[in-house]
C-alpha cells in the first residue's frame, strides 16, 4: 500500500534556485544561465511530502490538481538542492496547464531507490505504485479495468530512469534532457520506449557530448521531438521549459479520456 505522510498541497509557485559561485566563476555563460533560470523560478514550491511505498518511505513534491494527467519528473545524480529543485519551474508550468506533477527525492530515498542503485525493473514497479495510488485522473472505480497512465521526464541520470520507465505500456511519453548514458547504453534503452519521446541536449554540455545527439536521434526515430540549445551546460536550460510544456500538451491525447472509460 501507499499513502501520504502529510496533506497534499495545491500547486505553489517554485522557489528560487540558489546561485552557485563556483559555476559563476567558471564561466560567465553559466552565470547568465543561472540568473535566467532564477528569474523564471516561482516564489514558492510545495513542501516535501512523505509517501509510504512497498520499497520504503519516499519524499516527493506534488504540483497541480490531483485529477490532472500524471507526470513524474526525475532529477539528476548529484545530491544537491539545486539538482532536486531543477524540475520545479517545469512542474509549475505543467501544473498551470492542469497536469498533476510529482518530483520524487531519490537522494533521500531507501538505498535501492537511490541514484546508482535504482534499476529499470524497480523504477517501473515504483512508478506503477505511484500511479495506482496517487493518480486522480482515472477514477478509482475504473482501476480494476484500466491502469492509470503517466509521462516521465528525466534529466541526466534521471533521463536513463525515464527511458527505463518508457518500456512500460502505461508510460505514454518520455522526455530526456541531457541524457547521461553512452551510445551503447542508448542502443539498449531508446528503441524499447513505447510512447512519445523528446530528446533535449545542449551544445556546450561538457558532461554529455553533443556529438551523441545524432546517434540518439537515429535510435529514437523520426517521430521523436528534437530540441537543442546552444549554451547552458549540463542543465535544464530556460529555453527548454516551454518546449517541454508543448511536448506534454501534444502528448495529452495519449492519456485516458472519458469516452474511453468502460461502462460500469
Amino acid at each position: 500500500s501507499i499513502g501520504l505522510g502529510s496533506a497534499s498541497r495545491p500547486a505553489g509557485r517554485g522557489r528560487r534556485i540558489p546561485d552557485s559561485p563556483m559555476l559563476a566563476a567558471r564561466s560567465g555563460l553559466a552565470l547568465i544561465a543561472l540568473v535566467a533560470v532564477a528569474a523564471a523560478k516561482p516564489d514558492e514550491v510545495p513542501e516535501w511530502e512523505s509517501v509510504e511505498t512497498s520499497f520504503g518511505t519516499l519524499g516527493l513534491r506534488a504540483f497541480g490538481p490531483r485529477d490532472g494527467e500524471l507526470v513524474v519528473c526525475v532529477h539528476g545524480m548529484a545530491d544537491t538542492e539545486f539538482i532536486r529543485d531543477e524540475w520545479n519551474v517545469v512542474a509549475d508550468r505543467l501544473a498551470d496547464e492542469g497536469f498533476h506533477v510529482l518530483i520524487p527525492n531519490f537522494h533521500a530515498a531507501p538505498e535501492n531507490l537511490r541514484p546508482g542503485k535504482l534499476n529499470g525493473e524497480t523504477v517501473r514497479a515504483l512508478l506503477r505504485e505511484l500511479a495506482n495510488h496517487l493518480d486522480g485522473f482515472v477514477p478509482a472505480r475504473y482501476r480494476a479495468t484500466m491502469a492509470p497512465k503517466l509521462a516521465v521526464l528525466g534529466k541526466s541520470w534521471g533521463a536513463s530512469m525515464a527511458a527505463e520507465a518508457g518500456k512500460s505500456l502505461d508510460v505514454i511519453a518520455v522526455a530526456m534532457v541531457v541524457p547521461a548514458f553512452s551510445e551503447e547504453r542508448a542502443a539498449e534503452l531508446l528503441p524499447a520506449i513505447r510512447g512519445s519521446t523528446a530528446l533535449l541536449m545542449v551544445k556546450d554540455d561538457t558532461t554529455v557530448p553533443f556529438e551523441r545527439a545524432d546517434r540518439f536521434r537515429a535510435l529514437l526515430g523520426p517521430s521523436s521531438t528534437w530540441i537543442s540549445a546552444d549554451r547552458g551546460g549540463h542543465r535544464i536550460v530556460p529555453e527548454f521549459v516551454e518546449r517541454l510544456v508543448t511536448f506534454m500538451l501534444r502528448a495529452r491525447s495519449r492519456f485516458v479520456h472519458d469516452e474511453d472509460l468502460p461502462e460500469l
